[in-house]
């Protein structure tokens, strides 16, 4: 069953953010969202899509550098079904 087609946003404030969970991989974050530091300072990821890093190796964290490729563990029976 594919999912109710929706209208398109009237206005900019009503931009959808989506957020993608890549199996064995970031998450995707897609859309005008606000990213913070620790501290609360806003970070500027520089493009409207963005790879958040879910393995905690990237060199660029918050953001993802394709550490995640290179683990060293096996995949979980779960993590392979998922792909």
């Amino acid at each position: 069953m594919e999912p109710a087609a929706r209208e398109a946003p009237a206005t900019a404030d009503d931009v959808e953010v989506t957020i993608t969970v890549c199996p064995a991989g970031p998450l995707l974050l897609r859309g005008p969202a606000l990213l913070l530091d620790g501290d609360g300072r806003p970070i500027d990821p520089g493009r409207r899509t963005v790879a958040l890093c879910r393995c905690g190796r990237s060199a660029r964290a918050p953001f993802c550098d394709g550490t995640h490729k290179r683990r060293t563990r096996r995949p979980s029976a779960d993590e392979e079904e998922r792909g």
